[in-house]
């Protein structure tokens, strides 16, 4: 088995396993919200980077249907980013947008090692420091996505009782 074909079945067998272990059954809905509003976006993101060839993928699980990998884009990307909001601090912003960036690093870190170690990725026109961007800045947005789609009804309330 190729380092390659390793590393995604691990992607896959840690990610799965994290999710039944780790994730409550009343925060599952949540979960799977934000991983699919991340994936929609780093789909997409993947698609851009591949047609203005700044990055490429030699190694693919489905070679003749996509120039993207499915296991990254479809799965490790949203599912770490799900984990982050699972896991996501409360408080002031800065906090938050230290948090943020730790989890961005981490996976900039990994695209980083990957890249230089495997087949999985490989930068034509890309560096660590605009996947690092790249990256915060999906995040950022699926953040937004979620919490625009899970607002408190109790604002709701509110606004309607200062305007009457």
């Amino acid at each position: 088995m190729s380092k390659e074909v390793l590393i995604l079945t691990l992607i896959w067998v840690v990610g799965i396993t994290s999710f039944v272990l780790f994730i409550p059954k009343n925060s599952r809905r949540r979960f799977i919200f934000a991983y699919l509003a991340c994936q929609c976006l780093t789909w997409l993101n993947s698609l851009i980077l591949v047609q203005f060839n700044l990055i490429s993928f030699p190694f693919r699980e489905f070679p003749k249907a996509t120039d993207i990998p499915f296991t990254t884009s479809s799965f490790f990307y949203p599912i770490i980013y799900a984990f982050y909001i699972h896991y996501n601090q409360k408080g002031q912003e800065i906090g938050r947008l230290l948090y943020l960036s730790i989890w961005v690093s981490g996976i900039a870190l990994f695209v980083e090692l990957v890249e230089k170690y495997t087949d999985l990725i490989k930068f034509d026109s890309f560096t660590w420091y605009w996947t690092w961007l790249n990256y915060f800045i999906i995040f950022a947005l699926s953040n937004i996505i979620y919490r625009w789609f899970f607002i408190e009804k109790a604002l709701f309330q509110e606004d309607r009782e200062t305007t009457i």
